[in-house]
């Protein structure tokens, strides 16, 4: 009798054992995703949450498909390369007029002074007003191509007059320096890479405050009900990873320094213009919708009307940490 009640205790246990696995073999199926990160420090939040484990933590195998530039990252997301991805403000505006499937579910930062303007000393360009007739580099759909052009705007400058040059982000620095270009429109680290590399030869221009960046975690709106508990986990994870870097901030300049390859000395000249926070305020809404109405006027796209925003912007997964949310 002994022997028979050990037997079916054991087998008792065996079956519980295969049935825990089995659920945590799904949950970790379902929890599986990847994100794609842009290569800058905005991306900060994420690369923090990676390194000290947060998102596994919360239950999330997370795999980071870096990449350079939101708009590339954008594309990953589009053609279910990666589940998330991060951007800024300007890739969603462009990219609402082409199409309404995806959306943002939160914010992560804001800087006034994440994109620069990088000039060589022997164009002669000592500041925007002085920019006219130049060959002038960016990158096209992106916070490259819109902060220079408002830029312009607030300087009384027609951008008629500008030479403008499209090309990839990694690929602006080398154009200046060869003399192909007379200036650039750009983000960090490429900006402080870039004036590393021209020393005295080269000049950044006034532009701080002209213009709030936000960079965002984005999703494919059909995710947004059938993804919801991962999204959750991954903001959780993130709100966490702003306290850290709040909390911690040499550690986590250390981390993004060694994540990114770039020099601690560089990311320290740019960090205190980095705002850490999680967020969907109004802010957004309204910095779209200016955005769209620039692109309309300009003529950079054949609508008349710009999208409702309030449409590309989900608060669904962050509404549900708000009883634990910080606010920075």
């Amino acid at each position: 009798m002994k022997r028979l009640v050990a037997a079916l205790a054991m087998s008792i246990a065996v079956v519980w054992y295969l049935m825990v696995s089995v659920d945590q073999g799904s949950a970790n199926a379902t929890n599986s995703l990847t994100i794609a990160v842009s290569a800058t420090p905005l991306s900060s939040p994420i690369i923090v949450a990676e390194k000290k484990g947060l998102f596994q933590k919360h239950g999330l195998k997370v795999q980071l498909k870096l990449l350079q530039g939101g708009h590339r990252c954008f594309d990953a997301l589009i053609k279910n390369e990666a589940d998330l991805a991060t951007s800024s403000e300007s890739v969603v505006m462009y990219n609402a007029f082409k199409r309404n499937d995806f959306s943002v579910i939160t914010s992560f930062v804001t800087s006034d002074n994440d994109v620069k303007v990088i000039v060589r000393k022997d164009s002669g360009i000592t500041s925007l007003t002085d920019i006219s007739g130049h060959s002038v580099g960016m990158v096209k759909g992106t916070s490259s191509e819109y902060f220079f052009n408002s830029a312009l705007l607030l300087h009384g400058v027609e951008n008629a007059l500008i030479s403008a040059r499209f090309m990839a982000p990694e690929e602006l620095g080398k154009a200046l320096l060869d003399k192909q270009l007379d200036a650039v429109s750009l983000w960090e680290p490429y900006a402080s890479e870039l004036m590393q590399s021209l020393k005295s030869d080269g000049s950044q221009l006034s532009t701080k405050g002209l213009y709030r960046l936000s960079f965002n975690l984005l999703s494919m709106r059909g995710d947004i009900q059938s993804k919801q508990d991962t999204h959750v986990r991954v903001l959780r994870a993130l709100d966490e990873a702003v306290a850290s870097i709040i909390t911690s901030p040499a550690e986590a300049k250390q981390l993004v320094s060694d994540y990114l390859n770039v020099p601690l000395p560089e990311i320290e000249g740019f960090w205190a213009d980095y705002h850490f926070h999680l967020g969907l305020d109004k802010t957004l809404q309204l910095e779209l919708l200016s955005q769209a109405h620039w692109a309309i006027d300009s003529g950079y796209v054949d609508q008349s009307q710009a999208p409702d925003f309030r449409d590309f912007i989900d608060k669904t997964a962050l509404s549900q940490i708000r009883d634990t949310f910080r606010s920075h």
